[in-house]
């Protein structure tokens, strides 16, 4: 990359890992201090990225913080591994998550499906329980959804989380049609889970796929996905208009050369051509100043789903200001899926309404784009 491409990647880099910071609920101080010491965005030397986010997780993990050390080696390969620093980081990753579950009494599964090609963590097995199966977006692996784990036990759910192809350690290549993934998973639980209720909690970009396995599976009851691309970002697909760093990281997973990810993404779009109409609830969260989807998503949605479900939250991409309404209102679709669940899923659903209302009486005005995007580039998301 020449000088001012690599200044606009390191910038988008900054902006759009402070939605992961907040998914792990890391500390904004603590990733604030961390994106000062960070000057550019390649390299394995001090002041770069991958260094400068292996120093405080090394750290971390002589504390024998083995929770936080995960989190933030996490960061530190992200977007993608692409240099052998972001690899070792990665192992670390996987090595310190399994720690932490082992340190939270949590018991796991690791799936190896597809002959090897990808893998899923699974809890809560042999209790015929409900499936939710959570994916995370083009850069999510799949160590970053422990919360979930964590939860399967209370919501008495069969929970497996997973990663799109090309990310973590799926070696696939991202296309339409590698929605057969979460397929996959399901036929590897049968016997172990009530497989024929099924929940997808697909983020971003994995929302794309689960919107095409929902339409050839019906074990899939439900969707719950935020900014997810359906049609108008593949139709419009513009090398201009698309950040660098999902340009970038889209190329790696498809492998595909950038000049033919604008070549071929119109081809990707969802419509009626490619399946009946989805029956099923899908509960999409449309972020308003959403840098990568374009807002007519939702039309696009709505075209190919009978039940769409959509939030709107004066955010960017992935709402990652607005973390307290999506938490309960994630786990209020999800829930809401199983009938068994019905009474879970009203508390959720009491719990996302009593915080938007109470958002709505301290912010009576409803904020201008440049008042949500600055705490963002600032780094004040959320409170220590």
């Amino acid at each position: 990359m020449h000088r001012q491409e690599e200044a606009e990647y390191l910038e988008e880099l900054k902006n759009f890992v402070l939605l992961h910071c907040e998914a792990q609920q890391l500390k904004p101080g603590g990733v604030k201090e961390i994106l000062k010491r960070i000057t550019h965005a390649e390299g394995s030397e001090a002041g770069s990225w991958t260094a400068e986010w292996c120093r405080v997780a090394l750290q971390m993990e002589q504390l024998q913080n083995w929770s936080d050390a995960a989190k933030l080696y996490n960061l530190a390969r992200f977007p993608f591994v692409e240099n052998e620093m972001q690899q070792t980081a990665h192992d670390a990753c996987i090595e310190n998550f399994e720690k932490s579950m082992a340190q939270a009494k949590v018991k796991f599964e690791t799936l190896v499906l597809a002959e090897g090609a990808f893998k899923a963590y699974a809890t809560g097995l042999d209790k015929n329980w409900p499936v939710v199966v959570v994916c995370g977006g083009i850069i999510s692996i799949k160590e970053q959804w422990a919360r979930f784990l964590l939860m399967a036990k209370r919501l008495k759910l069969c929970v497996v989380v997973t990663e799109m192809p090309g990310v973590g350690e799926n070696t696939l290549r991202y296309t339409p049609e590698t929605w057969t993934l979460f397929s996959q998973i399901l036929d590897a639980l049968q016997g172990r889970a009530d497989t024929q209720q099924c929940h997808l909690m697909a983020l971003s970009f994995s929302g794309h796929l689960a919107l095409l396995a929902a339409a050839k599976d019906s074990r899939i009851r439900g969707i719950t996905t935020v900014g997810a691309p359906v049609a108008s970002f593949f139709r419009q697909y513009n090398s201009t208009a698309v950040p660098l760093a999902t340009r970038r990281t889209l190329s790696h997973l498809t492998g595909l050369t950038r000049e033919s990810l604008f070549i071929q993404m119109p081809d990707w779009q969802i419509t009626l051509n490619d399946a009946p109409k989805l029956a099923i609830p899908v509960h999409y969260l449309q972020s308003e100043y959403d840098e990568i989807i374009p807002s007519s998503e939702i039309q696009s949605l709505k075209k190919i789903a009978a039940d769409a479900r959509v939030y709107c939250l004066a955010d960017v991409h992935g709402s990652p200001n607005n973390m307290h309404l999506v938490a309960p209102w994630v786990l209020a679709s999800i829930m809401a899926s199983f009938p068994s669940r019905k009474k879970q899923a009203l508390i959720f659903r009491t719990l996302w309404k009593a915080k938007a209302l109470l958002s709505r009486r301290r912010n009576i005005a409803p904020p201008k784009k440049a008042e949500v995007i600055a705490p963002v580039l600032s780094g004040k998301v959320g409170s220590d």
